[in-house]
């Protein structure tokens, strides 16, 4: 335990004494090496304030984040849309962090009251810490789909309004990402840019389908894509059947989760709702008879 203590102290004294230009040139270094994606850092959470740290200290242990596991972790962000809340620096600092302070602070406790439980749950919540954000980022991607889908319909509805009133993909795609500001939305607006810097339509839109990661988004797309292959006079029609199906999609979808609603309450229902249901209709009863059982 002295050996703990005094490795951590010796490492909270390299990062108080480290100067800062020092860990501001390591980042800026590593940052012009690998190149990631420019983020709106008002965005970000505060864990940036101590990324510089988390990565200097890996640095001085000669560890590094592969490619593999940068593109991997970009990715999720990407799917889950934290890309403009964290860099990969950020999320790696946020993993370590959470892993490090679940068990001092037991630690801690354990130095305070001398309780060797909490040593060995110290144990346990370190892998806890590390991977409770890859956690929150795949809810985080569960949620994003759901709103997508719930999305989806409407904006169907609003291309193919506007494709019959006379605008092409480009500019109704345009008009509406110019009206909302969904996530959807959002994609839209992502595959007009990628549109104007010289992308086809196929690969701008299979490039959100990438991003979505969502079914039904993948067959409207497809349906689309092979639309604007054949020529662009039935892209109405398309985008109308689209919206159609994913509507009788989302009844479906409607019917079977209020099946599963049914099914759950039936429990709760049998436990709480019965027995007081019995005892209202047999009380009286059972203390009538009680009653002439008493004074017979």
């Amino acid at each position: 335990m002295p050996l703990l203590i005094a490795i951590s102290v010796f490492i909270f004294v390299i990062l108080v004494f480290t100067p800062a230009t020092f860990i501001e040139e390591n980042i800026v270094r590593r940052r012009l090496i690998n190149v990631p994606k420019l983020s709106n850092t008002k965005a970000r959470f505060s864990i940036t304030r101590l990324t510089p740290v988390i990565i200097n200290t890996m640095s001085l242990f000669n560890l590094k984040i592969t490619q593999e596991r940068r593109r991997k972790i970009n990715e999720n962000l990407e799917l889950a849309g934290q890309e403009q809340r964290f860099t990969v620096e950020d999320f790696v600092s946020l993993k370590i962090l959470l892993g490090l302070l679940f068990p001092l602070y037991l630690i801690f406790l354990w130095l305070i009251n001398q309780n060797t439980m909490l040593l060995y749950l110290a144990m346990f919540t370190v892998p806890i810490g590390y991977f409770a954000p890859d956690q929150w980022i795949k809810s985080k991607l569960k949620q994003r789909q759901t709103i997508i889908k719930k999305e989806l319909p409407y904006m169907l509805n609003g291309i193919a309004i506007m494709s019959e009133a006379g605008l092409n993909l480009v500019p109704a795609l345009q008009e509406f990402a110019k009206n909302d500001d969904s996530i959807l939305a959002s994609e839209i607006r992502k595959v007009v840019q990628d549109i104007s810097v010289g992308h086809s339509q196929v690969t701008a839109l299979e490039r959100m389908a990438e991003r979505c990661q969502v079914d039904e988004v993948n067959r409207f797309i497809s349906a689309l894509s092979q639309s604007i292959e054949r020529g662009s006079s039935g892209i109405t029609n398309v985008l109308r059947d689209q919206a159609s199906e994913v509507w009788e999609t989302r009844k479906k979808d409607a019917q079977h989760l209020g099946e599963q609603a049914s099914m759950k309450l039936f429990l709760p229902l049998l436990i709480l709702a019965l027995p007081a249901t019995a005892i209202f209709i047999l009380g009286p009863a059972i203390i009538t008879i009680a009653d002439f059982i008493i004074n017979f």
